[in-house]
């Protein structure tokens, strides 16, 4: 029996936070902005992360559901008004 493995990016990038970190696993968590829980492999981070941490990220549609990826540290901007 022959399986296939499906994966199809989708390149818009999502902003979530990141609500689990399971280091003995390998795995977190992030709940994206229209509160669904999208699991991604610690390995597909890139730079620090920590839990309640906001990031931006694509999605990857696997034959086992949806997958963070490419997952980064949202960038804040900071508007300062002078007086």
């Amino acid at each position: 029996m022959l399986s296939f493995l499906v994966e199809i990016y989708m390149n818009d990038r999502r902003r979530g936070e990141i609500t689990l970190i399971d280091n003995e696993h390998g795995f977190g968590v992030i709940m994206d902005e229209n509160n669904q829980d999208i699991q991604f492999r610690l390995e597909a981070v890139s730079g620090y992360i920590e839990e309640n941490l906001k990031v931006t990220f694509e999605i990857q549609l696997t034959a086992r559901g949806l997958s963070a990826v490419n997952v980064e540290m949202q960038e804040e901007k900071v508007l300062i008004q002078a007086v």
